[in-house]
């Protein structure tokens, strides 16, 4: 597969890539620590006759794009990342797409899809999680003690805590994937970090998420200690139209760690038709 990289608009250079294979547009959206760089493993399993969307989340570009897109009133709240989305779609002519987001981005995507859902055909999601605390009513896994850990972490050094945090979401300590994680991890301004990371756990899409008319495709790695097999299920049946697959892996990037197992789900799910 020969790839060509198209033209981006100047005003969406900074954090826009766009690979050009077809004409069928695939958005692709980034979870928490990572860039659009976080597809590059995924990109050769994925199929022609497609145009390929990448962009960077508000916050995780580089240091002049940061400065210039990210708002701490506007990015206090997954609405405002939701607004980016449809503002960027907007933006490139984008009538109708396919979305694919991993983590986080899956309920910007969500948000999104609701606001607007001229503007998606179907999604997949990789990883979702529409709420992380656990209660009496959901099998979340965190706790306000435990976020308030992590937050306390993140402040007193951040440096030492995204060392620790980057083979957990990995889910394996050796691999040279694991450092580039950690590149794209170590990137972000640890304010920045600190506040994006506050406003993914205070979130809470359960009580509208089921509004998502598309289809969405569902992918979860067997053992992942951000999202577990019970949230996972509790997705599955809260969704109106939805499949769900399984990959046979730790952690929670799966498409960086195991795409050649993501990767022929993900291309199926593309070309998938009613």
């Amino acid at each position: 597969m020969t790839r060509q990289v198209a033209c981006v608009p100047k005003s969406l250079e900074s954090y826009v890539q766009i690979d050009q294979w077809g004409t069928v547009p695939v958005v692709l959206g980034h979870g928490f620590g990572t860039d659009k760089s976080a597809w590059d493993y995924l990109m050769p399993f994925l199929p022609e006759g497609f145009t390929y969307v990448r962009y960077d989340l508000a916050g995780c570009g580089s240091d002049e794009d940061t400065l210039r897109r990210y708002n701490l009133q506007r990015h206090s709240h997954l609405y405002g990342y939701a607004d980016d989305l449809i503002e960027l779609l907007d933006s490139l002519g984008i009538q109708s797409c396919i979305y694919v987001g991993h983590s986080v981005s899956c309920m910007i995507g969500a948000i999104a899809a609701i606001a607007r859902p001229d503007l998606f055909q179907r999604h997949i999601w990789l990883n979702p999680s529409p709420c992380y605390l656990k209660d009496e009513n959901y099998p979340g896994t965190l706790t306000p003690e435990d976020l308030q850990a992590i937050y306390d972490a993140m402040v007193t050094n951040y440096q030492a805590w995204a060392a620790g945090f980057a083979p957990l979401m990995f889910g394996v300590t050796e691999d040279h994937r694991l450092a580039d994680f950690s590149k794209t991890l170590f990137r972000l301004q640890p304010s920045i970090a600190l506040r994006t990371l506050q406003v993914i756990f205070d979130s809470d899409t359960r009580d509208f998420v089921d509004k998502v008319s598309q289809r969405v495709h569902l992918i979860f790695n067997r053992d992942d200690f951000v999202v577990p097999q019970p949230v996972a299920l509790w997705l599955h049946r809260k969704l109106p139209n939805t499949t769900l697959d399984w990959i046979e892996a730790q952690g929670h990037l799966p498409h960086i760690t195991h795409p050649e197992a993501v990767g022929p789900l993900v291309k199926k799910y593309i070309i998938y038709s009613e």
